[in-house]
């Protein structure tokens, strides 16, 4: 075979490894076709994950496996540290976050090592979305602050631009709504100039999510149908999956819960079909808010759970807190005091090691309620109160309703056989989408 490819002959190669699920056969295939076996061949798989993590999870892996392996036996040190990226992109898309941060970590600790201190400052950026989703916030910030000091030496104000959407992702995550949606309009403002499509797409999705919590749900509404036609123009499934996701989840905080469970139902088989495996996570968890809300407790206990199983596989303790929370208040409902507030217990402590402001105080005043109608009144006393205290002092207290305002309200919400009124909603965020991350190969270049 000659050394150089036609282009259809390689996207037919590249699409047969695409679908080859293991080591061995990839290993078989590049024996038969070794032209595969060189520094270009690398830098195209790179580059093809970047598109197919927009499409299906895990041809993208299967790619990345393949770059992997074919930079290893290259043993060509500027091409060792890209499939690694690209290997880490694809575990991050996949769920596994914690092995795309030590792929990113060899991937940085190898280009570091060379002096490429560009890729280095992009893998650093890539690596910020992993970190936080399993609660590694202050390695985000680091990393962060690293790759913003050399984008700064380098003189790049394009790539400052989309590390400002990965820091805007930090401080939602710890719902810091407004310091978030600052970063994403610095960023959309660094973006304007280059054209960005995609990523623009991505902040203006991102700043739909902050325009969520910040209850201004016609702006966020549409700032996403705006993202979700880009992306289905562009073809990327994945984030038009993320984008009728998110949309599910205004028709639900809109009080349209006929048409968000339909909606969420539809998103969760998408998710599932495209191998989103957080977005499908996070369908159990807005199911589970809305049978909450109109009482149906047996089902929000169940989905829950299933939710909380999920997070805990990909080892998200955020979202893990949000959906044990939505178990624990199912037992509240069916009057199972005990294993509600066992559970409150360990969704609180779980909101503590995320390093999260809001959530242990918002989980006392639950307690303190249920306990209420427990006729704990001494203990139900002590957790509103301090509850109440960190709301009054707080800034973040307008993405919430005032205890104070709403104490009889939720005093109802939780008692056996009451409704959950719509003013308890949580704001909860809708997904903040990973495409504003530094992504491996040349994509953006």
């Amino acid at each position: 075979m000659p050394r150089t490819l036609k282009k259809n002959s390689a996207d037919a190669l590249f699409a047969e490894l695409g679908q080859l699920t293991t080591e061995a056969a990839r290993r078989k295939f590049l024996a038969r076709h070794k032209a595969l076996i060189r520094k270009e061949t690398v830098e195209q798989l790179a580059q093809l994950v970047v598109q197919r993590v927009r499409v299906s999870t895990q041809e993208a892996l299967h790619l990345a496996e393949t770059a992997v392996l074919i930079a290893k036996r290259l043993r060509r040190k500027e091409v060792l540290p890209l499939s690694l990226r690209a290997m880490a992109n694809a575990l991050y898309s996949s769920g596994d976050y914690r092995a795309a941060i030590a792929h990113h970590q060899q991937a940085f600790q190898l280009y570091e090592s060379f002096g490429n201190w560009n890729e280095a400052a992009r893998t650093l950026s890539s690596s910020i979305q992993p970190m936080i989703l399993v609660g590694e916030y202050d390695q985000a910030f680091q990393a962060a602050e690293r790759a913003r000091e050399i984008f700064v030496r380098l003189n790049d104000p394009w790539r400052l631009a989309r590390l400002e959407i990965n820091l805007g992702n930090v401080y939602h995550r710890q719902d810091r709504f407004e310091e978030s949606i600052a970063h994403y309009e610095r960023a959309y403002m660094g973006l304007m100039p280059y054209k960005d499509a995609e990523a623009i797409a991505v902040v203006l999705s991102n700043m739909a999510v902050c325009l969520i919590s910040l209850n201004d749900f016609p702006r966020a509404l549409a700032a996403y149908q705006g993202a979700r036609s880009f992306c289905q123009q562009n073809n990327m499934p994945l984030l038009v999956a993320q984008a009728d996701y998110n949309i599910a989840y205004l028709y639900y905080l809109r009080g349209e819960y006929s048409r968000a469970i339909e909606a969420l139902y539809a998103a969760r088989r998408s998710c599932e079909s495209t191998g989103d495996a957080y977005h499908f996570a996070l369908c159990h968890l807005d199911l589970s808010d809305i049978y909450l809300e109109l009482n149906l407790s047996e089902e929000a206990h169940e989905i829950a759970h299933e939710g909380f199983l999920r997070f805990e596989k990909l080892g998200m303790g955020y979202e893990a807190a949000k959906t044990l929370a939505n178990e624990a208040t199912a037992y509240g409902q069916q009057g199972k005091t005990v294993q509600a507030l066992e559970r409150f217990t360990s969704a609180r402590e779980m909101f503590g090691r995320e390093k999260n402001l809001v959530w242990p105080w918002l989980i006392d005043l639950y307690q303190g309620l249920l306990l209420l109608h427990e006729g704990r009144y001494f203990e139900a006393r002590r957790l509103c109160l301090a509850a109440a205290a960190f709301f009054d002092q707080s800034s973040l207290a307008r993405a919430f309703e005032h205890p104070s305002d709403t104490r009889a309200r939720l005093s109802s919400s939780l008692a056996p056989g009451a409704d959950r009124p719509s003013s308890q909603r949580s704001p909860r965020s809708a997904s903040v989408l990973f495409g504003g991350q530094e992504v491996a190969g040349n994509s953006a270049q």
